[in-house]
């Protein structure tokens, strides 16, 4: 019988592409022996990216502006 939080976290793993039930248990338990800074890091970076990016309405590229850098360009060629 695993916790409610190790239980919540390797079924949250679980829904990531090519995570099958024990990928999900080791990285579970991979992330409990990180340091605290570590696991932070990660929080972070999975925060920053739902809430830094968007998808630029020229070219559809992922960015941290709208519209991108590439389409922002006034010599870039609007053919290509």
């Amino acid at each position: 019988m695993l916790s409610e939080p190790i239980s919540q976290l390797v079924e949250q793993f679980k829904k990531l592409p090519g995570v099958g039930p024990k990928s999900a248990q080791r990285l579970t338990y991979h992330m409990l022996r990180q340091p605290d800074e570590e696991v932070d890091s990660l929080i972070a970076a999975l925060n920053r990216l739902k809430t830094d990016l968007v998808t630029c309405d020229i070219c559809y590229n992922i960015t941290e502006q709208n519209p991108c850098v590439i389409c922002e360009d006034s010599e870039r060629n609007d053919s290509v």
